[in-house]
Parts: structure tokens; C-alpha cells; sequence
């Protein structure tokens, strides 16, 4: 065996790139190796039937062989050197539990019932951090989502989309995970659940993270937390409430479904930690309130880095198009520290090439700018075009993904005028060029021209439903090569040049 191959570290990144089957393998070359693979395999267990065969022999019940969802057991009764063993050698292991209620493997009712009789008392899987459910609450998986809770889980995300009674279920999580950092409560907003969520999260003086879900006021919610400051991110939903947010005076991240209008109206104060605002509408938003929008969140975020405004996607446009405009966007170009920025509307952005080098120029740390590629307008316009671009190469040089609705033609002359401009090494390190819906008819002209500024690899995204823009796809990487392999030979034709000139 080669020695590097005894480096734990080396071995796991190798390891971590296997099939299941291949790590089963790997198992049994040494120990060394077993103990790594095992580590790899149950990391995260998603599949509690097979985790289980590793007590003893799981097969499925007697009688149910033929039924539609069949039902599984143990075909050996497991005994306490059985348990030992499943102890010693994979519980330990196991950080991640997923679960859900699909039944893709059939009914465990039965399997969890003998292992909460032949369990110690110790947690069975005393190593676990993380736990994450959905829909175990509707299917009489109760036991099931609670035999696994202990004090050293310290996140937990929940999702039930029923409308059943959750309390009991909340309350043992209060018991059970009572150092919670990350709590993420994804169930129906019955007001007695609600009533539970609040005592829950008033139980827990740890947490760091939380989601909620959605209910007309979230101020007991709020006000329950132990210690607001803590809170570092903050995700639920609430169309039409004004809440201020200066209670979370600490807050990192915020993902909130709000109208804009309803959230400008939360910033009231000033949020000194916040980095990450990721905001969701259900409603066509005006210019204005958009423009209200950034102008309060800039103004009370000196620290913001990532910002997206998004919306639902069965929102659609109507007749009457109000389109957001430069002047629309200009709070953002007081914001130096910006690195990401998104924006999705109904409509086409009035913008053109001048507008883009004015936030380009502006925003110069910029990593990710997205601004509306996928248009839901049935004949939108735009005056963005290929030349845009160069905005980015000029001044944007950490910049990874772009995305824009362009008008992307061009022509040989006009192509070969514009290549002039681009500085000879240019967004290089751009690995996403999103042009979603944008108007194209020549797509070879078009392919031609991006393999001119594009780097190797860049992940080229369009609408489906263009065939253009799929020609593009499937030819650029070809030319990608080609031009690179010319630039490579022009240098060193340069340099040999140079050499000469120099004898």
C-alpha cells in the first residue's frame, strides 16, 4: 500500500469521492480503512431499514410480502450483545438523521417498537448533532421522530404541512433538545401549535438560527427568545405586519416572504450586524416601493453583503407594465461592501448598457449580479446587449456570476469592435453567464463572440425552450478551446518575438 494512502486525511478526501457499494468494499481492506469508510457511510443515516440490518437481519413481516406497502421487522429478535455490537461499531458514528414519511421502504413502525424495547439508556446515537424531519407526525411515526432526541442535537428542522395538533410533539422537543442552535419549525400555524412554539423557543437559550411559520403576529415569537442578541438568522413569513426588527440587534441573515413595502417599514433602526437580506414577495411590487426598499436597507445595514428580491413564481404580469428603472436602483450604489445582488420582477428592466457601468463602476466588489434574466413578459424588450460585459471586465474582477435579459446579437464588425476594448485577461473567474429568456438569432455569431471573453468551464444558463440559445450551449466549449489555444500561441509568439528583438 502506498504511504500516502495511510494519511487519514488524504484517505477520507479519497473515500468521500466513492459509491456506497465501493466504500462497503473499502471496509474490509484494513482497519484503518474500515474505520474511515464506516465514518463516510454513516455520517448521515436517511434510511433507518437499513441502519437497523446492522442490529440484526431486517426482512419484511410475515404476511405483508404481497401487500402494496409492506410492512418490516426484524427476523431475528436482536438480544443485548446484539446492541453492544450495533453500539460499538456504528452509533457512535452517526451525526445526520433525515427522515420522512414517504413510505419509498415500506412501514418501520414495528422495527422502532423493538428497538425502543432492547435500547439502553443511553442515546442511541449519542454523536448526533443534526435532525431533520418531514411529515413523520401524520403517519404515527411519533415515537420514531422523538427516540432519537437528545441534549447534544443542536439543530433541528421540522416540516409538517398537515394541520394536526403539534404541541405534544413541540413539548418534546423542549425536553429532549434543550440546547438547541438551529431550530427551524416548518408546520401548520394552527394558533394552539403557535402558542407551543413560543414556550419552545422561550426554552432554548442557545439559539442562534430560527424559522417560524407563518401567523398573523410574530411579536410573541419575538419576545420569547432568551436572549435576542444571540439570534444571528431569522426566515418566516409575514406579508403585511410592520415589525420592527431593532430587538434582533445582532441579526447576520434575514429570509423573510413580506410585501416590500411592509419591510421597509420594519427597518426603523439601525441593523449594525447585518449581512444577508433575502426577501420573497407574493405581489407585483411598484418602482417606487422597490427604490423605498433599497434605500432602507442600505441605509440601515453599513455591513450588507448579499441581498435578493425575489418573488413567487405563479406571480404573473398584467397588462399594464411598470418598469423598474436606473434611477429605481440608485440607493445600491451607496452600498461599497455589496458583493451580491438579485433582483426578479414581471417585467423587463429599463436599463441599458450606461446604466450597467454606472453600477459597475460603483459596485466594484461585486461577486454576483443577477438582475431579472427570466422574464415572465410574453414579448418583453430590452436594450441591454453582448457589450455589457465589458462593464464587468473593466470593473468588476472577483465578479462569478452574471445574469441579464440582453438583446444578444451581434455581427463580425460589431463583435470584432467590441473585443478590441476587453482588457486581455477578463472575468476570469466567472463560472455562471445566466441569459435566461434573452432575444437571439444567430447563434453561431453569438458562440463565437463569448468564446472570445468567456474562461474554460463557465456554466452557460438559458431557457430551455430556446433553441438558439442551446446551439450556443453545445459549441462553445469547442471554441472555448480553440481561442484559448490561439491566445496560448500568440504569447508565445510574442515572447519569442520579444527574445529576438532583445539578441
Amino acid at each position: 500500500m502506498h504511504e500516502v494512502l495511510r494519511i487519514p486525511e488524504i484517505l477520507c478526501i479519497i473515500l468521500r469521492s466513492l459509491s456506497r457499494s465501493h466504500l462497503s468494499h473499502c471496509a474490509s481492506v484494513c482497519k484503518q480503512w474500515s474505520n474511515v469508510s464506516l465514518d463516510i457511510m454513516w455520517h448521515e443515516v436517511d434510511d433507518l431499514r437499513a441502519f437497523f440490518n446492522l442490529l440484526a437481519p431486517v426482512g419484511v413481516e410475515s404476511g405483508r410480502e404481497r401487500t402494496e406497502l409492506k410492512s418490516y421487522t426484524f427476523l431475528v429478535d436482536p438480544g443485548p450483545e446484539d446492541w453492544d455490537r450495533f453500539q460499538k461499531n456504528y452509533c457512535w458514528r452517526v451525526r445526520r438523521l433525515t427522515l420522512d414519511s414517504y413510505p419509498r421502504d415500506g412501514d418501520i413502525k414495528s422495527l422502532i417498537a423493538q428497538v425502543a424495547l432492547v435500547r439502553s439508556c443511553r442515546p442511541i446515537l449519542p454523536n448526533l448533532t443534526e435532525i431533520s424531519y418531514t411529515g413523520l407526525l401524520d403517519r404515527g411515526f411519533n415515537e420514531c421522530a422523538t427516540l432519537f432526541m437528545h441534549e447534544g442535537v443542536s439543530k433541528a428542522f421540522i416540516t409538517q404541512s398537515k394541520e394536526l395538533d403539534c404541541r405534544n410533539f413541540l413539548r418534546v422537543i423542549r425536553v429532549r433538545m434543550p440546547f438547541l442552535a438551529h431550530l427551524k419549525l416548518d408546520i401548520f400555524p394552527l394558533l394552539q401549535n403557535m402558542e407551543t412554539v413560543n414556550e419552545l423557543v422561550a426554552a432554548l437559550p442557545r439559539l442562534h438560527s430560527l424559522v417560524v411559520p407563518e401567523c398573523l403576529d410574530k411579536s410573541p415569537v419575538l419576545r420569547a427568545l432568551v436572549d435576542p442578541t444571540k439570534l444571528t438568522r431569522f426566515e418566516t413569513t409575514y406579508y403585511t405586519e410592520v415589525k420592527p426588527l431593532s430587538i434582533l440587534s445582532h441579526l447576520n441573515e434575514l429570509y423573510v416572504f413580506i410585501h416590500y413595502r411592509s419591510l421597509t417599514a420594519s427597518f426603523s433602526s439601525r441593523m449594525s450586524q447585518l449581512t444577508t437580506v433575502i426577501v420573497t414577495t407574493k405581489i407585483i411590487e411598484s418602482p417606487s416601493d422597490v427604490m423605498a426598499l433599497l434605500s432602507a436597507v442600505v441605509q440601515t445595514c453599513p455591513k450588507l453583503s448579499s441581498l435578493c428580491l425575489d418573488i413567487e413564481e405563479y406571480v404573473l404580469p398584467d397588462d399594464e407594465p411598470s418598469r423598474i428603472q436606473m434611477k429605481h436602483l440608485k440607493p445600491l450604489l451607496a452600498c461599497s461592501t455589496l458583493t451580491e445582488f438579485s433582483l426578479e420582477h414581471p417585467y423587463a428592466l429599463a436599463l441599458d448598457n450606461n446604466d450597467i457601468e454606472e453600477i459597475t463602476s460603483h459596485l466594484k466588489a461585486l461577486e454576483v449580479l443577477s438582475l431579472n434574466p427570466n422574464v415572465k413578459e410574453t414579448v418583453p424588450i430590452t436594450a441591454l446587449t453582448l457589450e455589457t460585459l465589458l462593464s464587468f471586465a473593466r470593473h468588476c474582477p472577483r465578479i462569478r456570476k452574471i445574469g441579464l435579459f440582453l438583446q444578444a446579437d451581434v455581427t463580425v464588425s460589431t463583435s470584432e469592435a467590441i473585443l478590441a476594448k476587453f482588457p486581455s485577461t477578463s472575468l476570469q473567474n466567472l463560472d455562471r453567464l445566466d441569459v435566461g429568456k434573452s432575444h437571439i438569432t444567430n447563434p453561431m455569431a453569438v458562440a463565437s463572440f463569448l468564446s472570445e471573453i468567456l474562461p474554460l468551464g463557465v456554466e452557460l444558463k438559458y431557457s430551455k425552450s430556446s433553441v438558439e440559445w442551446g446551439q450556443v450551449n453545445n459549441s462553445l466549449p469547442v471554441l472555448l478551446e480553440k481561442a484559448i489555444q490561439t491566445r496560448r500561441k500568440m504569447d508565445e509568439l510574442k515572447k519569442r518575438i520579444r527574445e529576438l528583438e532583445s539578441q
